[in-house]
């Protein structure tokens, strides 16, 4: 089974837009998709519509969420991200997810494509276009 974390952006996106090509990552078989409190927190705060906020609930309520946010420790590859997005990163390595997608291009651009400490960084859509 492969392991997607999800960035706040990909919950959000799922959330506006429901018929959304990224909302159908809740539908692919053999894939777990992942969070952490983090990730869970930004996107509750930035999701600006009710009938989207219930949405955004119902789609957290399938996803495994870590517990607890992991320690900073080092990372091979650093890609030097800001503090902001430093702890999803970490959150998707400490994970062992497979694949983090993101939409934040201006701050994970320079690893999108790569894989970082064993979790390849992607774009939603490059990630449902398939290998």
């Amino acid at each position: 089974m492969k392991r997607v974390f999800l960035d706040a952006n990909v919950l959000m996106s799922a959330a506006l837009k429901p018929d959304s090509r990224i909302a159908s990552l809740w539908t692919l078989p053999e894939v777990r998709l992942l969070a952490s409190l983090h990730v869970l927190d930004e996107a509750r705060r930035n999701v600006p519509v009710p009938e989207a906020t219930a949405r955004l609930e119902a789609l957290i309520e399938v996803l495994a969420v870590l517990p607890a946010e992991p320690a900073d420790f080092p990372i091979e590859g650093d890609p030097g991200l800001p503090p902001k997005d430093r702890p999803v990163l970490l959150a998707a390595i400490v994970s062992g997810a497979d694949v983090l997608l993101t939409g934040d291009i201006t701050h994970f651009g320079g690893c999108l494509g790569t894989a970082v400490h064993g979790v390849r960084v992607l774009l939603p859509g490059e990630y449902l276009r398939g290998p």
